[in-house]
């Protein structure tokens, strides 16, 4: 497993430039040729990462997007489903855990972990989520 899903925490820290952690994931990945090695989020967690920031450090998470090993899955009616099943154990705060169930499914469907800086809401919906926390 070499590529990760990253939360949206881990999207504020790069943008941010708050955490070396993060740096450290993102950029490892970056520097293998000849192979993709990716870094996954949603489309619910880049949502919620941008509503977060600050107009300066926007270009800076762009910048992420705009790597060739970075994919965005979208939550689109074919995944919706599937996103729904994980979203289920959350009950009456499903609303909240939108952005949680969105990246748990993408780790779960791809094998990878999760970058993160609030692991809760991701091992609340799933105990068994392989987790990357960042120190």
């Amino acid at each position: 497993m070499i590529g990760r899903v990253l939360d949206s925490s881990t999207l504020l820290a790069w943008s941010l430039r708050t955490s070396p952690y993060v740096d450290a994931v993102i950029f490892s990945r970056a520097q293998h040729s000849g192979y993709v090695v990716p870094l996954v989020t949603t489309t619910p967690a880049l949502t919620a990462a941008l509503a977060q920031l600050p107009d300066r450090a926007v270009p800076v998470l762009h910048a992420l997007l705009g790597m060739e090993i970075t994919i965005v899955e979208d939550l689109t009616p074919s995944t919706a489903p599937d996103v729904a099943t994980v979203l289920r154990t959350a009950g009456p705060y499903a609303a909240e855990q939108l952005t949680a169930a969105s990246i748990v499914h993408a780790a779960r469907r791809r094998g990878l972990p999760i970058v993160t800086g609030n692991p809760f809401p991701l091992t609340a919906l799933d105990p068994g989520a392989e987790i990357d926390p960042i120190p």
